[in-house]
């Protein structure tokens, strides 16, 4: 009797612990506010390739919300930063963390082809997806979401990247440190930029999971 007992008040704690474990997350979730909030945009659509050689297109994620983000993989700060982020959510996530599509699109094609892709984002986690493409395609997909790049040498002057990236010369890529938080039918909701903590792309995450 008294072991019967025991059990049940053992049980009935931690349902109790369960539940306000997850009033408290709720309520973290209902009183987050994103810091950059944007004009509601419908993302454009595009094709471009995967790490592993995948055509991809955005309506391949329809349904999952999606953190955007431009870079390129010989970024020395802000892009290894962002993918650490994205690294830490989707491994805080839980059983939601393939819910949402954490995108990488390239801003360097001439250097970052699917192999390095896979390579780079393959160091923070293998279910960021990576994108590149040609020139061309990328140069299309850039003016749609209105990031430019310049591309300069290790003294800052302006280069041409393909010719660089022939030579093997070093070169870097300035471009935008935001990464655009869009809900599950692709509307751009707010922005989060590469300084912000872990923790606030954590509950960015769980946010718009939940609208």
């Amino acid at each position: 009797m008294q072991r019967r007992l025991f059990y049940a008040i053992v049980a009935l704690t931690a349902l109790v612990a369960a539940t306000l474990i997850i009033t408290y997350q709720n309520l973290v979730v209902s009183q987050y506010k994103p810091k950059i909030e944007l004009n509601p945009t419908p993302l454009a659509d595009f094709q471009l390739t995967d790490q592993y050689g995948r055509e991809f297109n955005l309506s391949s994620v329809r349904g999952k919300p999606i953190f955007l983000f431009f870079g390129y993989s010989n970024c020395p700060d802000i892009c290894p930063l962002v993918l650490l982020k994205y690294s830490y959510v989707l491994n805080n996530l839980g059983d939601r963390a393939n819910d949402i599509a954490f995108i990488f699109i390239t801003q360097d094609p001439w250097r970052d082809t699917p192999e390095t892709l896979k390579t780079w984002a393959g160091r923070f986690d293998n279910r960021i997806i990576a994108l590149t493409g040609s020139p061309d395609q990328l140069e299309s997909v850039w003016k749609k979401y209105n990031v430019p790049a310049i591309y300069t040498d290790e003294k800052g002057n302006r280069i041409d990247p393909a010719e660089y990236a022939r030579s093997g010369k070093p070169y870097f890529v300035t471009h935008v440190g935001f990464v655009f938080v869009a809900d599950r039918d692709h509307i751009v909701r707010f922005a989060l930029s590469a300084e912000m903590p872990q923790e606030e792309y954590l509950q960015a995450a769980k946010y718009i999971l939940s609208r």
